[in-house]
């Protein structure tokens, strides 16, 4: 099992170091080697005839999955028509050889669901392998350490390049990321956890070391100028403020927290908020821009209501409901991912899919309050407000698009719920509940 820990932490590394993984090759290695490891995972648990860990209510995320598979499969156009009178039509009106006794599926451009539902599995696989993996105190020791490093070097790679290599030119891309969103969607997850385990360090100095990790990740987010990246950080820190304060956990440190944003600004500053202040200035633009498109978007929504355009479909769809002023602009995904899901899957998959994430992130608040060990306390407090975190920004972005992105969120996810049940003993053992 030591074996797929380090694969699945490998793939972690590997998958921010290439713009985000969202080229064709490093994708499709992460495909790969997902399936691999969790193939060998089952392989494993058959043989050692362990008992499963899984989440109560994944049977709605099974049921998701179920109906964007049902997607992609042959219909009757006359059971189309019923179901979705207005994929029927685009099938009429687009397809060259279509009839009324043929067959059709519900996803507009199935080859595209096809893409997603695969990608959408791997990161599934990793979550369920991470729910099962990880079962030891230095094992959650372990990757938390080698997050918070990765987040570390991410961030001082990305401040030494556009700060001194490009002399502060604004480029949309930021250390290893095609994208500056992306970037800090991607620290947003990181940055709770390092300074929990900042919090949680027994050592003055390698409180002050952490802390001080935790202050360049800050200050990373806040330099690469994504907006939203920035305001998500800021009240993602302040809700585990509030936890930890609450928990009471980590006895009378919760300043710290405030520490590290103030040195961030602090740091921030050496370099000049000048390009700060000019992204805020058009934050209201920004934000109309955004509107515009899910105003359009809403019609979509109003004529495909209950199974989508199809999982992956929305940049073959939008055109069609593009206002003229907006026609001129191409977009390949609408910058809110919870709405994109929505329009490509229907009320339906987005209501089971709301359904398993309410019920996982409620147990992962009422499990905290019985936890009572402040290595646990500090995973499932950081994990979970990274999660939030990332989860607010993606309101404004497409960070679940990003393969890194995901596939940390679903890691994360998985690390966050397993440390609810997970008992930790001097001696390393673990008892599961």
């Amino acid at each position: 099992m030591k074996i797929l820990e380090w694969f699945l932490i490998l793939l972690i590394i590997f998958s921010s170091l290439l713009h985000g993984s969202v080229g064709h090759l490093p994708l499709f290695i992460i495909e790969v080697i997902s399936l691999c490891v969790f193939l060998s995972f089952i392989i494993h648990i058959k043989i050692s005839n362990r008992k499963l860990v899984y989440p109560p209510r994944v049977i709605f995320l099974v049921f998701s999955l179920l109906i964007i598979f049902f997607q992609i499969v042959s219909v009757p156009n006359f059971l189309l028509r019923i179901i979705s009178p207005h994929t029927y039509l685009l099938r009429q009106q687009y397809s060259l050889d279509f009839s009324n006794f043929g067959f059709s599926q519900l996803s507009f451009y199935p080859l595209a669901t096809i893409e997603e539902l695969i990608k959408f599995v791997s990161f599934l696989f990793v979550f369920v392998c991470v729910l099962n993996i990880f079962e030891k105190k230095e094992q959650f020791e372990r990757i938390t350490l080698i997050l918070i490093f990765l987040g570390l070097l991410l961030s001082f790679y990305g401040v030494v390049t556009k700060y001194f290599f490009l002399q502060k030119q604004i480029t949309l891309s930021f250390s290893t990321f095609g994208n500056r969103n992306h970037f800090a969607a991607y620290m947003i997850m990181i940055a709770p956890l390092s300074v929990t385990y900042a919090l949680y360090c027994k050592n003055k100095n390698k409180k002050i070391i952490f802390g001080f990790i935790s202050t360049i990740i800050c200050s990373a987010v806040f330099l690469s100028l994504s907006r939203a990246g920035s305001i998500s950080l800021i009240i993602s820190l302040a809700f585990l403020f509030y936890l930890v304060v609450k928990e009471k956990s980590h006895g009378k440190q919760y300043w710290i927290i405030a520490a590290v944003v103030i040195f961030a600004f602090i740091l921030v500053s050496l370099s000049g908020f000048g390009p700060i202040q000019d992204r805020m200035s058009i934050l209201r633009d920004g934000l109309v821009g955004r509107w515009l498109t899910v105003s359009d978007s809403l019609n979509i929504l109003k004529n495909f209501p209950f199974f989508g355009i199809g999982l992956g479909n929305f940049k073959y769809v939008f055109t069609l409901y593009q206002k003229s002023k907006q026609a001129t602009i191409y977009y390949d995904y609408l910058h809110n991912d919870h709405l994109q899901f929505l329009i490509e899957t229907g009320l339906i998959c987005a209501t089971l899919s709301l359904v398993f994430f309410f019920n996982l992130f409620k147990n992962v608040l009422v499990g905290l309050n019985k936890r009572h060990d402040p290595f646990a306390k500090t995973i499932i407090m950081g994990g979970f407000c990274g999660l939030l975190g990332v989860i607010m920004h993606s309101f404004v972005d497409f960070n679940f698009h990003i393969p890194a992105v995901a596939l940390l969120f679903w890691f994360l996810l998985g690390l966050t719920y397993k440390c609810l049940s997970t008992h930790f003993y001097s001696s390393g053992t673990t008892e599961d509940e």
